[in-house]
């Protein structure tokens, strides 16, 4: 199957390090995306810094359905939060605080090399210049 992404949610810039007395600090950017074979994967793009200045950045891809060993399920939702509301900034945390510690997974997969290549293609083209604009859902 020829893989390509159908719809996708940015949430611009989710969580960023405090500022102290070092020169290190992190910038973490997260999207949503729905691909043609109906899984849904998350992006965690990072820049981290170094004196101000982006050092390096990091991509981290992963399912956003978990099944426990106690046999619930948590998944991602598309949800219908405008950019720029607090609703986006509680859609994004209700997600990302119902992740659970890896030991309670009954079975960790991750995307596939492929699923991985469509995701980091289509956020490089259409959602990196303006990664700090969060959207609405974006079907492609």
């Amino acid at each position: 199957m020829n893989l390509k992404v159908v719809r996708y949610k940015n949430y611009g810039c989710t969580m960023e390090s405090e500022e102290d007395e070092t020169p290190y600090g992190n910038k973490f950017f997260w999207s949503f995306f729905e691909l043609n074979n109906g899984e849904i994967i998350d992006l965690n793009f990072t820049e981290n810094f170094k004196n101000g200045k982006v050092s390096s950045i990091d991509y981290h891809f992963a399912y956003t359905k978990h099944e426990l060993k106690n046999g619930e399920v948590i998944e991602y939702k598309f949800g219908n939060a405008k950019p720029n509301t607090k609703e986006i900034s509680d859609e994004f945390f209700d997600w990302f605080d119902s992740l659970p510690p890896a030991k309670d997974i009954k079975e960790l997969y991750c995307p596939s090399e492929n699923e991985e290549k469509c995701v980091k293609e289509f956020f490089n083209k259409n959602i990196l210049e303006t990664k700090e604009v969060a959207t609405n859902i974006v079907n492609v």
